[in-house]
């Protein structure tokens, strides 16, 4: 933790898989973390998954009563997220707000609060004790104090913050992944490629490189005379569908939802998600054995 970072009383709002995630984050930051879900039993397995700093509540205004930051992460719904909004802001009146939602702006959730300048976007990714990147948006009114505010604290619980200066759909991480998503199923809907096969050139090709290195230093690497030739091969046969493809829509209302079903392009399993989250751990720890082990001075 931050040395001048002091403790804090942080309340979070949805004890499902993220949310769980994001009490683990902070409790081992050094805060105290309430939490609070609808289902109880959810809310005392997050609170007892994260240590003795974490406790749990039936009552979201006992939760938020007298937090300094309130992270919400309830269900991808709107009104649902609106209505949560609005109990926190009459519960407490100096809180800063933070929503961990992954698509819905800022200002469309700020609509709802008699204060839009309380909230900020703090957006996890999952396993959200896990992957370091944290996404932090501002809304329209959104002070920039806020959004400092919330990336020291994130830092300082071991967190890598990337602050936008505005918002924008999807913020940059789910942009970046939707043109790849759009393209491997271009791809596959061209008869190019089977899903097995896409996947195979992201894990066995660009996943190791992009562990290490973004798309600009990758293109730096390369040589921009190289991704210019690139760009201007390539560029004009990509796909640019402007909504979800037949092969994702037709999956999706047939009830093949990936791993939670029983399997979506491939049969999976419920266990598959804690095995990724087991390696993709173990992966960012080899990084970081990696990262220290070049920063060591040379004997």
């Amino acid at each position: 933790m931050d040395h001048e970072q002091q403790p804090e009383t942080i309340a979070v709002l949805g004890a499902g898989v993220m949310g769980a995630g994001i009490v683990r984050t902070f409790v081992r930051g050094g805060h105290a973390v309430r939490v609070h879900d609808p289902r109880g039993d959810a809310a005392e397995a997050a609170a007892a998954s994260a240590g003795p700093r974490a406790s749990a509540h039936a009552s979201l205004a006992e939760a938020v009563a007298g937090a300094t930051l309130v992270v919400e992460a309830a269900p991808e719904r709107l009104e649902l997220k609106r209505a949560l909004l609005a109990e926190v802001e009459a519960a407490n009146e100096h809180a800063l707000i933070a929503s961990n939602t992954s698509s819905i702006a800022p200002a469309a959730l700020a609509a709802g609060l008699a204060d839009p300048s309380r909230l900020v976007i703090a957006h996890f990714f999952n396993p959200a004790d896990t992957v370091p990147l944290v996404e932090v948006v501002p809304g329209p009114a959104t002070p920039p104090a806020a959004v400092e505010r919330m990336r020291r604290l994130l830092e300082g619980c071991g967190k890598t913050a990337v602050p936008l200066a505005e918002q924008v759909e999807g913020f940059i991480a789910n942009r970046l992944q939707a043109a790849l998503y759009r393209e491997a199923m271009h791809l596959v809907a061209r008869g190019i490629a089977t899903p097995a096969q896409v996947d195979l050139a992201v894990t066995a090709g660009l996943g190791p490189r992009w562990a290490l290195a973004g798309p600009f230093e990758v293109m730096d690497l390369g040589g921009l005379d190289v991704w210019t030739a690139v760009a201007d091969g390539i560029f004009p046969s990509l796909d640019d569908a402007s909504e979800a493809p037949a092969m994702l829509r037709d999956r999706a209302a047939a009830g093949a939802l990936g791993a939670k079903s029983g399997g979506g392009f491939a049969p999976r399993d419920l266990e598959e998600p804690a095995r990724f989250a087991r390696r993709l751990a173990a992966l960012l720890a080899a990084r970081e054995r990696l990262d220290a082990d070049e920063q060591r001075p040379a004997s």
